[in-house]
């Protein structure tokens, strides 16, 4: 990594000026083994200031007046100490706020005391936090304070005074404009502060807003005439507690170079996982470097020539600044995020490659929500709100409680510090080749040995480039993925081009293109996915893959719909209908404005480019089909979706043969016979209907199914005239004193065919089936993603639900498709106690 040392730029009165990071989010902590490679990260990137502030560290919130046993104070001590050695500032936070008795002599001496014993282990920096608490004081309180203010701002002074004046921060109930009551420059709780609190002490602001997009010299200086000093930014940036679908990492962006003189400094919050924070904090390191002159030009130049990056960034950017003669004209810039970004990734590759891992503590089931009970239901259904009235407001619910400085597991190693022995634990690589599996291949101690053979050169700074795309900032999404967005609704729009196909036109052409280009763009990015689970930094990829894969999952299933709506199959009248009731969408008029303009939180615009993939769906609402918890492994197998084709025949009837034994193989129950279960269970559905079927690929070839038909009668009645003779003349019916299981099934061909309840038909007219493969199926989200496409285009055409029927035996085989949200049915004029019918609704208006 280039050594980007601390220019130690100072703002007007001359005082450091403050860069850094703050672990100041919701959810899991970062290990103290992550925080020591931090220190050596911010040193290298030349940032300064470190704060210990996890929110879900037990005692720095929920109990933070316990005192830290020696376990944990070792710990702690071990953290400051290796801060220093890295010439980084350790701040230690504390958040009293939720049940503090600022009347009572009791708190306030253990608050002292708290922050005395962590003195003790060497640290010099403290601060209070009263950010996201109840704002009213307790009627004890009241009796002695006039305001929460003024009981914050006195203690505080008091705690700063009794550690004879430390480095201090504190951080405001009210610390964003859109908190601020009335308003900023009104507000009676920030006037106090900013007239009452000692003005050695730094005050923390996130903005404009909890998540600000800009940050301008005009706010602030209102700021800082509220405060009477410049204000310190804990900016949110980057963070991403509030959403569990969405990760930043883009560079830094939207606060101008210019703003610098006006602050105390800049501490990034950054996403909750820790290895993909290296571009946020990389790209503030130049940030908080810049001048007049842009980038130095040590790190634009090698000699008098540009740096392969910048020659990279050069070529690949030609139509952004320009043409070639214009890149001097970077030179005459401050700070210019693409290039920012471009420096991050080539340094962040070489992390990437390095062997790491470590056991991850167990995350939270639970993420930060709104804790307005109608917004978040909006939330859920895709609109765009308001959350909490006037402006937009996060009240965060606690997580479950985690504690960082105690010893969990192994520590987190590189190939340079250890061995590459490591256990696995959640969210750790399936076996792959690169990992010995069998039992002499294990090392003495029980750990699986990791073979350090990767084809590193595999994974490119291109490939990671495509992943932060994706996700990229909390108001912008990158210029490929918002491509996508926009491809899909045009295809999606223009899907009747397609619908009749006796002469090709221009315009079908163009439509075919799109899609081609379209399922291309899936197609790479799954093999992006493939690469980056082999990386040797297995802690980075732990973390990335949930994203990757939630990404990728949505991405296949709409893959799988455009080219269901490429051969043609969607009629008019659905579309038309589909158009109708579609709502607030990526393409929908103004909704992009909104946003990228910032004005409202990120969090009203909830699941980030997967959110926007699954309201351009027709199933929007089936929110279970999309919503799917990550698996608790890393897996190296990815699957692939697309419409069933004549050519798949044989291959579905193999898969249908080897799960018919309610889920198992039931090859030795139909010897002789290996088309017969195929030709029972789903064969008149791909001859009558196949337009309604889909597979599911993976790299050995189709392993699964799901065969649907818009119309169960129309279906039957249709398998009546040619299907049901056809099998009559195939499977002569045979006279036996005791009949085989494929004796059975060959009478039912032959006997009278019973059709679909009217009670089951009237609510779910269109059925399904849908089978795998479990060996080869070791992704939970497979039967659904299926389940998804199959439903997208039954949707299309008009289907208002859906339902499956199974024999009464077949136990496994029902639990399977109510785990897929069908749920058993009455059926009053069912004709057989044999049968059980399951059902789903498809259409959103009908459900209502």
């Amino acid at each position: 990594m280039r050594d980007l040392v601390n220019s130690g730029l100072d703002n007007e009165s001359n005082q450091r000026f403050i860069c850094g990071a703050v672990e100041g989010f919701y959810g899991r902590p970062w290990s103290s083994d992550q925080r020591k490679l931090l220190f050596k990260w911010l040193k290298k990137m030349g940032l300064n200031t470190y704060m210990y502030a996890p929110k879900d560290d037990c005692k720095h919130r929920a109990f933070w007046r316990e005192l830290y046993s020696v376990e944990e104070a070792d710990n702690l001590t071990s953290l400051i100490q290796s801060a220093t050695e890295n010439n980084i500032e350790f701040v230690y936070a504390v958040s009293p706020g939720l049940d503090i008795s600022f009347s009572s002599a009791k708190d306030v001496q253990c608050l002292k005391r708290k922050l005395e014993q962590v003195s003790t282990f060497g640290c010099n920096a403290f601060a209070l936090l009263f950010d996201d608490i109840d704002p009213e004081l307790s009627e004890s309180d009241r009796s002695m304070f006039t305001s929460s203010a003024a009981a914050q701002v006195s203690i505080t002074n008091e705690v700063f005074q009794h550690l004879e004046q430390p480095h201090f921060y504190f951080c405001p109930t009210e610390y964003c404009s859109s908190r601020a009551l009335p308003t900023l420059s009104s507000s009676e709780y920030l006037n106090t502060v900013g007239s009452k609190l000692l003005s050695a002490i730094e005050i923390l602001w996130t903005g404009v807003k909890v998540v600000s997009k800009k940050m301008t010299i005009k706010h602030l200086e209102e700021v800082t005439a509220v405060f009477r000093r410049p204000p310190l930014i804990w900016d949110n940036i980057h963070a991403n507690d509030y959403d569990p679908r969405r990760i930043f990492l883009g560079a830094y962006d939207g606060r101008s170079p210019e703003i610098i003189p006006y602050l105390r400094g800049v501490l990034t919050n950054p996403n909750t996982e820790f290895e993909s924070n290296y571009v946020a904090l990389h790209s503030l390191g130049q940030w908080c470097k810049s001048n007049p002159s842009g980038l130095k030009k040590d790190v634009i130049f090698e000699g008098d020539r540009l740096s392969p990056v910048i020659s990279d960034i050069k070529l690949e950017t030609d139509s952004d600044f320009g043409s070639v003669e214009d890149i001097p004209s970077l030179l005459d810039t401050r700070y210019q995020p693409r290039v920012a970004l471009r420096l991050a990734l080539s340094d962040w590759m070489i992390e990437l490659k390095t062997p790491r891992t470590q056991q991850p503590m167990p995350a939270p089931l639970t993420t930060v929500l709104p804790t307005n009970v109608a917004a978040i239901s909006e939330l859920q259904n895709g609109s765009m709100v308001n959350v909490g009235g006037g402006d937009s407001f996060m009240q965060p619910v606690m997580l479950p409680i985690n504690n960082s400085l105690l010893s969990t597991g192994p520590e987190l190693v590189s190939d340079s510090e250890s061995d590459t022995s490591v256990e696995l634990e959640p969210m750790d690589c399936v076996p792959s080749a690169n990992v010995s599996t069998t039992p002499e291949e294990w090392s003495n101690d029980g750990k699986m040995t990791v073979e350090p053979e990767v084809r590193m050169e595999d994974f490119t700074c291109d490939d990671i480039q495509m992943i932060v795309d994706f996700f990229f900032l909390p108001f912008e999404h990158g210029i490929k993925s918002s491509q996508l967005l926009d491809d899909l609704h045009w295809l999606k729009s223009n899907s009747h081009l397609v619908m009749e196909k006796k002469e090709q036109t221009p315009e079908m052409v163009e439509w075919m293109t799109k899609a081609s280009s379209f399922t291309d763009s899936v197609k790479m990015l799954r093999a992006v996915s493939k690469r980056l689970v082999e990386l040797p930094n297995i802690s980075a990829v732990q973390e990335l893959f949930p994203y990757a894969w939630d990404l990728l999952g949505i991405l296949e299933t709409c893959s799988g719909y455009v080219s269901w709506l490429g051969k043609g199959c969607a009629n008019a009248n659905g579309l038309q209908q589909q158009a109708l009731l579609a709502g607030q969408t990526w393409s929908s008029h103004g909704y992009k404005e909104a946003f990228m303009s910032g004005d409202q939180e990120p969090w009203v615009f909830r699941g980030g480019v997967q959110g926007e993939l699954q309201k351009l769906m027709p199933i929007d609402f089936a929110h279970d089909l999309f919503l799917i918890r990550a698996p608790e492994v890393v897996l190296n197998k990815f699957y692939h979706y697309r419409p069933y084709s004549a050519a798949d025949e044989a291959a579905v009837y193999n898969i249908c043969l080897k799960t018919c034994d309610d889920g198992m193989d039931g090859t030795e129950v139909f010897p002789g016979y290996p088309d017969l279960i195929g030709d029972r269970i789903v064969g008149r559905t791909v001859s009558q209907s196949s337009e309604y079927c889909f597979v599911v690929e993976d790299d050995e070839g189709i392993c699964g199914y799901a065969c649907a038909a818009l119309d169960t009668k129309v279906l039957q009645q249709k398998s009546a005239l040619s299907w049901m003779p056809a099998m009559r003349e195939k499977y002569p019916r045979t006279i036996k004193g005791e009949q085989s299981p494929a004796d059975e099934v060959i009478s039912s061909f032959h006997g009278e065919q019973h059709f679909v309840p009217e009670s089951v038909h009237n609510l779910y007219p269109a059925c399904i089936r849908i089978d795998f493969i479990p060996p080869r199926v070791v992704d939970h989200s497979v039967p659904k993603r299926l389940l998804a496409c199959a439903m997208a285009a039954l949707k299309t055409n008009g289907a208002t639900g859906i339902h499956v029927e199974m024999n009464i035996g077949d136990k496994s085989m029902i639990d399977h498709y109510q785990r897929l949200g069908f749920t058993q049915l009455t059926v009053p004029d069912i004709k057989s106690e044999d049968v059980v019918y399951l059902g789903r609704m498809i259409s959103f208006n009908r459900m209502i």
